[in-house]
């Protein structure tokens, strides 16, 4: 029995579907459903013609708000997250498909992208169930999972972490723990499936918005040990060169003014673990 693929796109701004062409340039678009969710503003929308892709023009902001309509406008039995500005590599549709005939208990299953050179984009872990420290690695557009399982879980993006966001970062991590928390089993399949241009992830992991996002995420997940780790992660920046001796108080203070924010945001109960979208 095959298994029906839905992609589901996140984008802004767009007046046309051009974008899909280079997505798709090595795999056949009409293989697979389309969800696209387009923010944009009431005077720049985009229509499709085509009955297997689905345009949503939305005006809010943020890319788990944009998420979270992509999943509860999707209805086919496998979803997989994407961007605008990905190439999905060949065979896109028997590898999803044979990953989760070989494992028809998992209920997500991630897989792995490369940069413009060919290069792995991260150091994944081996193939095998996700674990806390191997979700880590796995970046949206390399995410699938069984939509129904996830709806009956209420399994989101949460609001406060992603771009738009008040914590920038760490999106794909928050959204997979919840799932993880919630019990559903997890796989990782070492196939390539997508090419995301390359980004300086030095940059990104010593930037005032890395650090604010990363450190509120460990007080949710690990509660006053964010503390703890947050010292580590600043000595850690320091010692490979990604931040500067004088850096070190301030991005300590990035640090823990992300955690006192998420602290406040709990306390205030305008952040429920157990509901987090």
């Amino acid at each position: 029995m095959s298994l029906h693929i839905e992609i589901l796109i996140s984008t802004m701004f767009k007046e046309d579907l051009n974008f899909l062409d280079p997505m798709f340039q090595y795999n056949d678009i009409n293989d697979f459903d389309i969800v696209i969710v387009n923010q944009t503003s009431k005077e720049k929308t985009v229509s499709s013609n085509n009955p297997r892709i689905k345009v949503i023009n939305s005006l809010e902001r943020g890319s788990p708000a944009s998420r979270n309509l992509a999943i509860q406008k999707a209805t086919k039995d496998i979803c997989l997250m994407s961007d605008d500005d990905i190439v999905y590599q060949p065979n896109l549709l028997t590898t999803i498909q044979d990953a989760y005939l070989e494992a028809p208990d998992a209920t997500m299953i991630s897989f792995e992208a490369i940069d413009e050179q060919g290069d792995l984009y991260t150091n994944y872990y081996p193939g095998g169930q996700h674990n806390k420290e191997t979700l880590k690695k796995i970046y949206t557009w390399v995410i699938t999972f069984r939509r129904s399982v996830f709806i009956d879980h209420a399994i989101y993006f949460n609001h406060y972490f992603g771009i738009g966001s008040i914590f920038k970062g760490v999106t794909e991590y928050v959204f997979l723990r919840n799932a993880y928390d919630k019990g559903v089993l997890m796989q990782h399949v070492a196939k390539t499936i997508v090419m995301h241009p390359n980004e300086s992830s030095g940059r990104k992991m010593g930037s005032d918005n890395a650090i604010y996002a990363r450190a509120a995420m460990h007080q949710r997940f690990y509660g006053n040990l964010s503390y703890l780790w947050l010292v580590k992660y600043v000595f850690f920046l320091l010692r490979h060169r990604f931040i500067s001796v004088k850096d070190i108080g301030h991005k300590f203070s990035k640090g823990i003014e992300g955690i006192k924010k998420y602290k406040t945001l709990k306390r205030d109960h305008k952040i429920d673990v157990l509901h987090e979208y």
